[in-house]
């Protein structure tokens, strides 16, 4: 990945998942562990990411996250997965938020 983006992420605890499950077609995605509890989804398997440590999530490949206690987290990713990021947190209608993610080129699953 060349160009990449750095987010500072402060996960709530959460029952389920903190996004639905999804798809990056053209960039990866990692997730660094600063404290607290993370758990990714990476194609069919949860992987526990404990403080201190990191997942990549490679391009086409189905995950979400979770953390049922809280989390502070690095996440990076690719400039358009950041603008997907982005727009997912504005109002959008059912039509402008399925053209984000085509847009972005990646799937909700």
């Amino acid at each position: 990945m060349a160009d990449f983006v750095i987010r500072e992420w402060r996960l709530e605890p959460n029952d389920g998942d903190q996004a639905p499950p999804h798809i990056h077609h053209a960039g990866e995605e990692a997730f660094v562990c600063i404290t607290g509890d993370l758990e990714v989804l990476i194609g069919g398997a949860r992987r526990r990411v404990p403080p201190g440590n990191f997942v990549i999530v490679p391009r086409e490949t189905a995950h979400t996250f979770a953390s049922h206690s809280g989390a502070h987290v690095l996440a990076v990713m690719s400039p358009e997965i950041a603008d997907l990021i982005d727009g997912l947190h504005a109002p959008l209608s059912d039509a402008e938020r399925a053209a984000l993610w085509e847009r972005c080129r990646s799937s909700v699953l």
